[in-house]
């Protein structure tokens, strides 16, 4: 046996398929780049938030905006040009709850034949998708990092899931329109430089971008006042940060969108986006009311819906049962948190006649008095109110106590 050492390999001899050489930039790149088809973290995350969102969107109760919302359709869907009071049987002179977003949502009850309810569920989804993609459009422009829209989903997860009876369509279709149009004017202020051109970022937004920038911000003004208030400035913010043209031309063009937003906000029919008073929101208004009514927490009021016509005017005080009642087409004799574009003494009035009515010191013939004058066809009475004598009982809820009765027409 032999114990010289290997003859060692001459420069010639080829290398092994096995050898352990550094890999070329092209096998770096095969390695590292995710393929093209690969959606990025935020669409799979995003999407997967999405479809949970939307489902659970059609199990949201009839109560607080949920109701108030509905109502809207149901109104819009009955009457698309003179639409009465959400809540109240009288014609809506200039209620701020017909914006172009309920327009569009009662033009789809018409023309699909479908409730105010079911709407609605199909309304969240629609806004939801116009969230996210909002969401993941202004983050690209501010950031090429593809993780920095996936950690908004951990927030917006959580504000929806929280309550769902108490979201805000409106105001969630405003938020959504809000980032879009923030995107946009990033985009229209901004543009690449050609390489090597030494010329930082920027740009004058075309005229027809600065109008259309214009209409977007009186559209989440008629939608959502509050919303446009932090729209604007974020649209000034942007062009504060981002623009870097001349002057002059860039003012004229700022002042063109400016001058939209009021217009668009001036000529709406139903109302006058700059004048109108804003109507208070229904979000507080779940507990027991001044008046008296009952604290009912998630009961769906189905066992009283089944039996009330659309359209027909219902006496009562209890909160959650006025909006679950006109959520599913009903009107209600005085609402807790009454529009604001009711007349104050027709509020006050109506208030009055409800706690008259369910007096229990008030005569037959005054209550009958009161039936005939508002309309009153039925009466939902908590179960420390006292039936009226001429009332026939049709429902009631086992778990509150809660009784549903017709009076004959006056």
């Amino acid at each position: 046996m032999s114990l010289s050492s290997p003859t060692p390999a001459s420069p010639e001899t080829p290398t092994s398929a096995t050898s352990t050489s550094p890999p070329t930039a092209a096998q770096d790149d095969e390695r590292v780049v995710a393929p093209r088809w690969l959606p990025s973290p935020y669409v799979l995350l995003g999407g997967l938030l999405w479809a949970v969102l939307s489902a659970a969107a059609w199990q949201v109760p009839m109560c607080c905006e949920a109701g108030l919302n509905a109502a809207v359709v149901e109104r819009l869907r009955s009457n698309l040009l003179h639409p009465s009071f959400p809540m109240t049987d009288l014609p809506a002179v200039a209620s701020a709850h017909y914006s172009p977003y309920a327009v569009l949502q009662g033009l789809t009850a018409r023309a699909s034949g479908l409730s105010g309810q079911t709407v609605l569920a199909l309304s969240a989804a629609v806004n939801l998708a116009l969230l996210l993609t909002g969401i993941g459009r202004l983050a690209r422009l501010l950031t090429p990092n593809r993780w920095v829209p996936v950690l908004a989903l951990i927030p917006l997860g959580l504000i929806h899931w929280a309550d769902p009876g108490r979201w805000s369509a409106p105001g969630t279709f405003a938020v959504a329109v809000t980032l879009h149009l923030w995107a946009w004017t990033g985009h229209a202020v901004t543009r690449l430089p050609r390489p090597a051109s030494g010329r930082p970022p920027g740009r004058t937004p075309r005229w027809a971008e600065a109008a259309g920038i214009g209409v977007l911000l009186g559209l989440v003004l008629l939608v959502h006042p509050p919303t446009a208030v932090g729209a604007a400035l974020g649209v000034v913010a942007l062009v504060a940060v981002k623009q870097r043209t001349r002057i002059r031309p860039t003012l004229r063009r700022w002042a063109l969108a400016g001058l939209c937003a009021v217009a668009v906000a001036a000529v709406w029919p139903y109302y006058n986006g700059l004048t109108v008073e804003k109507a208070p929101s229904s979000g507080g208004a779940a507990g027991r009311p001044e008046s008296g009514g009952a604290p009912v927490t998630g009961e769906p009021y189905t066992w009283a819906t089944a039996h009330v016509p659309p359209g027909e005017v219902v006496l009562t005080d209890s909160v959650p049962a006025m909006y679950a009642l006109a959520g599913h087409g009903a009107f209600l004799l005085a609402d807790q948190v009454p529009d604001a574009g009711l007349p104050a003494a027709e509020r006050r009035a109506r208030s009055r006649a409800v706690a008259t009515y369910l007096d229990a010191a008030t005569p037959q013939d005054e209550r009958d008095r009161i039936a005939g004058r508002y309309g009153v066809r039925w009466v939902l009475l908590t179960r420390f109110q006292k039936l009226p004598g001429d009332a026939s009982v049709l429902a009631y809820s086992p778990r509150t106590g809660e009784v549903l009765a017709r009076v004959p027409e006056r």
